[in-house]
């Protein structure tokens, strides 16, 4: 199996991941307004509302962001351009999540619920097969030269 083709597998199963993602981000969102019950009543009610919004609009837009890598990673493998430049773009979007992670989430507390130290793990490794896949496929892409 070439390179290229190993690459292009391996970012179906990204395609995948990044749908699961999503999933476990819609599965956790029942659970902000009991996070949210330690805080004060003031606090509670004006933060539930916009981090369940948050928490379904990042699960909703990761389906499609699996969904295109997946479809892409196979049309790329077959010499479609425009997979490439579709890879390209999510690869950067999956690259952003990791450097959110560690600005925002800084309190250690955070990484104690299941769930999101499960989604912190798959966010890490989607973001380092993602960013190795990609440079794998374009590197397969480009004419022999020598």
């Amino acid at each position: 199996m070439s390179a290229q083709r190993g690459a292009a597998r391996l970012l179906r199963v990204i395609g995948v991941l990044l749908t699961a993602l999503g999933v476990i981000h819609l599965v956790a969102t029942p659970h902000i307004p009991e996070l949210l019950s330690g805080s004060s009543p003031a606090v509670s009610e004006r933060a539930v509302g916009p981090m369940l919004l948050n928490h379904v609009l990042v699960g909703v837009l990761l389906l499609p962001l699996g969904y295109t890598t997946w479809v892409a990673a196979a049309a790329a493998a077959h010499g479609e351009k425009w997979a490439v430049r579709v890879l390209l773009a999510n690869t950067l979007v999956v690259l952003s999540f990791p450097l959110a992670l560690l600005i925002f989430m800084r309190q250690p507390e955070y990484y104690t619920g299941p769930l999101f130290l499960s989604a912190v793990i798959l966010v890490g490794i989607i973001a380092a097969l993602t960013a190795t896949a990609t440079v794998l496929l374009i590197r397969g892409d480009r004419p022999n030269l020598g």
